[in-house]
């Protein structure tokens, strides 16, 4: 084979070996570019989900919330009254201030003529009363006090047979009345003995006879008895209860703070253990507990509250 032979031979398996070299370079970029622009599923990479660490957390603090309390019902008290009123017509009526032995005096009032004119007395002078207890009259010129007296503070009976002109004391004659001593309040004085109360304090006294009479009690209950004390039937509650007195078929009660009255309440019972009250007229008013006296007789009622001095011959329904 001659030089020439040879070198065009040679060139050529040059030549069929660079395009192979070229061929296998480039089979192997385009291998490595699908590889990574199009990964296996076993050559991704696998991502882990991240870590949520536990976070500690304090409890929200519920901050207690003050919270006001039901506002208490306060409870009503009744103090003894300061005025006497008794009756013994549409005419005749003798009124009275008290007050703690032995500063008191007994100095009643005695109206004839339906409360035009009041005529004032001593019944201390002579007699050694000091605060009156009760009232309780005979006739136009005849009258009882129940007192105490200014030496001890025990209980006497005062009379008058001259319509307050003269007094004259009765130490002996006391037993035969009733009456509250107010160093023992929760003790009664009637005409066959003394008992113990229905409540610890007796603020107010309306006897009709011997056996029959009505107390109230400083929180407003109202108790009757027939036995002269001995026992008494159930109470009956009307907190602001202030006063009493004997009606002609019964009791007539005057209180304050009851609703729809702006002043004293009259209230009716019958004498009857268990008897019902019945509202009768209001006397607007302003008024003060202690400073309330009620008196009846002859189908009038009369009411002593504050400066005035009035009655009613509809149970309160109107006044005069």
């Amino acid at each position: 084979m001659s030089r020439k032979n040879r070198d065009s031979v040679l060139r050529r398996r040059l030549l069929i070996a660079g395009l192979a070299v070229f061929l296998l370079f480039d089979v192997a970029l385009v291998s490595f570019a699908l590889t990574s622009t199009n990964p296996s599923d076993s050559s991704r990479a696998v991502v882990d989900a991240p870590v949520v660490e536990p976070v500690e957390t304090t409890p929200p603090v519920v901050e207690p919330v003050e919270t006001s309390e039901p506002a208490e019902t306060t409870a009503i008290t009744s103090p003894p009254p300061t005025r006497i009123l008794t009756a013994l017509n549409a005419s005749t009526v003798w009124r009275a201030n008290t007050g703690d032995c032995p500063a008191a005096t007994a100095n009643p009032e005695l109206t004839t003529d339906a409360g035009e004119t009041w005529s004032a007395f001593d019944a201390s002078d002579g007699t050694d009363a000091s605060s009156i207890l009760s009232i309780y009259i005979t006739s136009k010129s005849e009258a009882s006090l129940v007192t105490l007296t200014a030496e001890d503070c025990t209980p006497q009976r005062v009379t008058t047979f001259v319509a307050g002109a003269q007094w004259q004391e009765y130490p002996d004659r006391v037993g035969t009345n009733w009456y509250v001593d107010p160093a023992d309040r929760a003790t009664v004085h009637g005409p066959t003995g003394t008992f113990p109360a229905p409540c610890t304090s007796v603020i107010a006294l309306a006897p009709r006879t011997d056996s029959t009479a009505a107390l109230l009690c400083s929180d407003g209950s109202l108790f009757r008895t027939d036995d002269g004390a001995a026992t008494f039937g159930s109470g009956i509650a009307l907190p602001g209860a202030a006063n009493l007195t004997v009606s002609d078929d019964g009791y007539i009660i005057v209180a304050t703070d009851q609703a729809g009255c702006a002043g004293a309440q009259l209230l009716a019972t019958p004498q009857e253990l268990d008897g019902v009250l019945t509202p009768g007229g209001c006397r607007e008013a302003a008024v003060t507990p202690g400073d309330l006296a009620v008196a009846s007789a002859d189908g009038i009622v009369w009411l002593w509250a504050g400066d005035e001095m009035s009655k009613s011959s509809d149970r309160g329904a109107t006044w005069q």
